[in-house]
């Protein structure tokens, strides 16, 4: 499912949308403003049992997880 992450450029409020190639303008559902900027998202994906995430934050953690390595999670 496309389901994409924006931010709005003007309450600076982020969310996401599911959009398909059809759909009008995204609006932000904070204020209603038009002017919003599609973001960056991490992608992650279950590899031989164990997670794996294509964030690159350089020993951050990986999107919803608290931990400070990829090799935790599975």
């Amino acid at each position: 499912m496309p389901i994409f992450e924006f931010r709005c450029c003007n309450c600076n409020q982020d969310f996401e949308k599911l959009v398909f190639g059809t759909d009008p303008e995204v609006e932000c559902p904070h204020c209603g403003q038009a002017k919003v900027e599609k973001l960056m998202s991490a992608c992650t994906a279950k590899v031989g049992g164990k997670l794996t995430s294509t964030s690159s934050g350089g020993g951050s953690s990986c999107t919803g997880c608290a931990a400070t390595s990829c090799s935790t999670c599975g």
